[in-house]
């Protein structure tokens, strides 16, 4: 049996709310995959600063995918690097398709 998975939305600002990383976290704990976190909006303001570091800590210990919107990066003028890739649509279409839920923050 395939074990549990989920990938989350993040659609809100860094100083808006922290739920998403906690989320992250404990669902970890229980042993469920997160396999992707998609960054849309203001949500990619989450690549810089503190926030950033947050991430890619659970990214060191999960090996979870960190992706910023390209349309919202352009925005914002935040470029890939190397925790954080830069993707369409399509990627938060595909993690729909390939994990259990997507939970959505904001």
């Amino acid at each position: 049996m395939r074990m549990s998975t989920i990938s989350l939305l993040v659609k809100d600002a860094p100083f808006t709310t922290q739920s998403a990383l906690r989320f992250a976290k404990a669902a970890h704990a229980q042993g469920v995959v997160v396999e992707k976190v998609f960054f849309f909006g203001q949500g990619v303001l989450y690549a810089l600063d503190e926030h950033a570091a947050a991430w890619r800590a659970f990214k060191a210990l999960t090996g979870v995918r960190l992706i910023l919107c390209s349309a919202s990066a352009e925005t914002f003028a935040l470029a890939p690097d190397n925790d954080f890739d830069v993707e369409g649509l399509g990627e938060l279409i595909e993690a729909g398709l390939s994990s259990h839920k997507v939970v959505s923050f904001g």
